[in-house]
């Protein structure tokens, strides 16, 4: 069977990719039923629909045409994968807003027409609302800034 669109085809297969990482970190969360959701029911459902539509879109790339694979920019994809690496290993040390600050500030790098005073001010926007999101809505237990 000849791969008539490349792109399907990758992105299904990092899809995936990213599904088996997910279904990897839930191991142990405990499931629950539709009517009494457990921690792990909402990420297993996701992860799960997430590899079904991964495998439906690299099916798709060996049925229907499409665009060819462009070349990968590293100079732009490195530092964003950079910042999504740092925020990573950041959340616990620094807390949610040194380490949302450090991902946009490495994020940032992919571009050569970054304007620093806007970066600035989306950054402040947006960690306001993942803090009201996620720690104030959610309750969910992030740090917000680095532990003493």
């Amino acid at each position: 069977m000849r791969v008539r669109s490349p792109q399907d085809l990758v992105g299904g297969i990092a899809l995936v990719l990213v599904s088996i990482l997910a279904f990897s970190q839930i191991g142990d969360l405990r499931m629950g039923t539709a009517s009494r959701m457990g921690p792990g029911y909402f990420p297993i459902v996701l992860a799960g629909l997430t590899g079904l539509l991964g495998l439906v879109i690299a099916g798709r790339s060996l049925v229907l045409d499409g665009p060819p694979l462009d070349r990968l920019h590293w100079r732009q994809a490195l530092p964003l994968l950079g910042g999504i690496v740092a925020f990573g290993l950041a959340i616990r040390p620094l807390g949610l807003v040194a380490a949302s600050a450090l991902l946009f500030g490495v994020a940032a790098l992919a571009s050569d027409d970054t304007r620093w005073r806007e970066l600035l001010v989306v950054s402040v926007v947006l960690i306001l609302f993942a803090v009201g999101l996620f720690v104030l809505l959610l309750g969910l237990p992030f740090p917000l800034w680095p532990r003493t």
